[in-house]
């Protein structure tokens, strides 16, 4: 250690080597504000939910909401949702399924819509991870469901389907899609 340089100063050096550039980084995620995944999506409601219907008749509905979120699983697709089972005469559940679709397109805002390359099922899953999930004629608590992304994509959505467990095929409803997100 030279005589010039004392211990203090060479850490007070030291320091603001390691103190600009954290600053910088705040300073950038002040900026830009929040990342664009914590956006929330709808699928349907309460005044329109998603239904199956087995011979035109109601058998399961569901309403619920998308987003990318973080987990100790990391960086996740999750739906919530509720569910309501609309025949509760033939003892069989309703669930609602998630079926998260990503791309690795371009894809233009607003609302991640408009893209370059073709959305594509990546990965499904049941609502509270169990096709059992709803038997009763009332509106049930929230229940979720996630699933992993796409690690070549860079966007994505959600297919919803509200089903009614059946002994044979189940009765599915339409598709719905959320809007996308980047991710």
């Amino acid at each position: 250690m030279s005589a010039s340089t004392s211990l203090p100063a060479r850490f007070r050096a030291g320091a603001l080597l390691v103190l600009v550039p954290l600053v910088a980084s705040i300073a950038v995620v002040l900026v830009l504000g929040p990342p664009a995944d914590a956006k929330v999506r709808k699928w349907n409601s309460l005044e329109t939910p998603l239904t199956a219907f087995d011979n035109g008749k109601a058998k399961a509905s569901g309403y619920g909401t998308w987003q990318i979120g973080t987990t100790v699983n990391g960086t996740r697709s999750q739906a919530y949702g509720y569910l309501r089972d609309r025949d509760t005469t033939n003892d069989n559940a309703v669930y609602f399924e998630l079926f998260t679709q990503t791309n690795a397109g371009t894809c233009l805002a607003p609302e991640y819509t408009s893209c370059s390359a073709s959305y594509f099922t990546y990965a499904s899953q049941f609502s509270d991870f169990d096709k059992e999930t709803w038997r009763k004629g009332t509106w049930s608590p929230r229940f979720y469901a996630s699933t992993a992304l796409n690690p070549s994509g860079s966007y994505a959505r959600a297919l919803m389907q509200v089903s009614e467990s059946n002994s044979g095929p189940d009765t599915h409803s339409k598709n719905t899609f959320t809007k996308g997100n980047p991710y």
